[in-house]
């Protein structure tokens, strides 16, 4: 009975610790599988997923945005690193690819708002339309600041091919892209210059038809030609009010001009045909309105040379503004005039001339002094009285007929004097020419 006894306790010893052997094992076994399990959780979420992305090279702009700003907002949203492939950058036409790194849900939310980006992209347009040549200057403006302005206001891309000549009296096209919205706000604005053009030519027409043909003034300048000479460094010279002469446009290949004076091809002045030269007209028609009532204020008791002046000119009964340029020999009395708006000279008693008041002067003075490029005397001094009248009869000058003058050169002489080197082109015959050969 007792070795009985003895055998089930240790079967049950046995019992026992095989028990407590099994337990251990399953808890350990456990505790093993958990940090396997943490492990590969860890695992998976240092690991980051990489998806490529290909993009129209037109959705590139929306997609980065200003500075940007589109492509960070993405980012910092969806906690991902996007950057595009620079494989297909030289490419413009070719797809881009973006580069998506992140989380795998990270990454799947930055795909998808992109592809929305993409999808949503408005449709982008090219149109073309055509305009005057002659509409050109109006709608691209002085330095392009015009073109720029319908650009910045229509977020819409403008271009104008100005390769061509300018002169031409062709229809010109112009090539808008944007959206739908965009281009029609660019034609709309494009149209309102063409509008702004149409009237100007409308007053243009009047002008020519009401202004004078002025006489050549009396006096042989056939040989005159402008020298440098410099100024005493003592003594200033007489003050030329260069700084109010009108000024040549820039960024245009040709301009429209009148020749309102000849001396001879080196020595000729020109009128540039704008909104503002038809002021001209509205000032001379104010002057001789005002100067046809003499009053005490308006008399002048002593001149001096570059001084500003009231004049007639000849047998003119109109009033225009001129500049006191020397004396007849001798004579204090008579007067060598400059016409500063047409360019003529002459010689006109003091008592003629009355005080240039300031009311007259906020438009610039419309004679521009030019030189005719590419063509010199035949004996290399002076210019035969034929060649100079024929130069006057191609020219029509103050015939009031327009033509089209292109900037070669400026030269500055040392009084502030400028003197344009142009070439110049006929365009009212049913062929240009270009007046080159004399």
């Amino acid at each position: 009975m007792k070795n009985l006894t003895r055998v089930l306790l240790v079967a049950g010893a046995l019992g026992l610790t095989s028990t407590v052997f099994v337990l251990y094992r399953l808890l350990t076994s456990s505790e093993d599988d958990d940090d396997e399990d943490e492990d590969k959780r860890q695992s998976a979420t240092s690991k980051q997923t990489v998806i490529e992305l290909d993009v129209p090279p037109k959705a590139v702009g929306s997609i980065i945005g200003r500075q940007g700003a589109n492509i960070k907002e993405i980012q910092k949203t969806t906690g991902t690193r996007i950057n595009f492939k620079d494989d297909n950058k030289s490419d413009k036409d070719s797809q881009r690819t973006i580069i998506i790194r992140g989380s795998a849900e990270s990454a799947q939310r930055a795909e998808l708002i992109i592809r929305e980006l993409v999808a949503n992209m408005p449709v982008v347009l090219t149109e073309v339309m055509f305009v005057p040549s002659s509409a050109l200057g109006r709608i691209i403006g002085r330095n392009g600041d015009t073109i720029r302005g319908i650009s910045r206001s229509s977020n819409a891309r403008v271009f104008i091919d100005r390769t061509k000549d300018e002169y031409r009296d062709i229809d010109r096209e112009i090539q808008i892209t944007g959206t739908r919205e965009q281009i029609d706000l660019a034609k709309t604005l494009i149209e309102e210059k063409l509008q702004e053009e149409k009237v100007f030519r409308a007053k243009k027409s009047v002008m020519e038809a009401n202004r004078d043909k002025r006489t050549k003034p009396s006096g042989d300048n056939k040989n005159f030609k402008r020298e440098e000479t410099p100024l005493e460094k003592t003594e200033p010279g007489p003050s030329l009010h260069t700084d109010k002469v009108c000024s040549w446009p820039s960024g245009r290949e040709f301009v429209e001009v009148y020749v309102s004076s000849v001396a001879n091809p080196h020595t000729f002045f020109v009128q540039i045909l704008t909104s503002m030269s038809l002021r001209l007209d509205e000032v001379v028609k104010s002057m001789s309105q005002y100067y046809a009532t003499e009053r005490q204020e308006d008399m002048v008791d002593t001149v001096n040379i570059g001084d500003l002046v009231a004049a007639p000119f000849d047998q003119d009964a109109s009033w225009y503004r001129a500049r006191v340029c020397g004396f007849l020999g001798d004579d204090p009395d008579q007067l060598d005039l400059f016409y500063l708006d047409y360019g003529d000279s002459c010689y006109l008693d003091k008592a003629k001339v009355r005080v240039l008041q300031s009311q007259f002067l906020s438009l610039p003075f419309q004679a521009v002094e030019c030189e005719l490029a590419n063509v010199s005397p035949k004996d290399g001094d002076s210019w035969e009285e034929l060649v100079v009248d024929r130069f006057e009869q191609m020219t029509f000058s103050a015939m009031w007929k327009v033509l089209m003058a292109k900037l070669v050169e400026t030269n500055t002489l040392s009084t502030g004097e400028k003197i344009h080197l142009v070439e110049l082109v006929d365009t009212n015959g049913e062929k240009a020419a270009c007046l080159y050969c004399l």
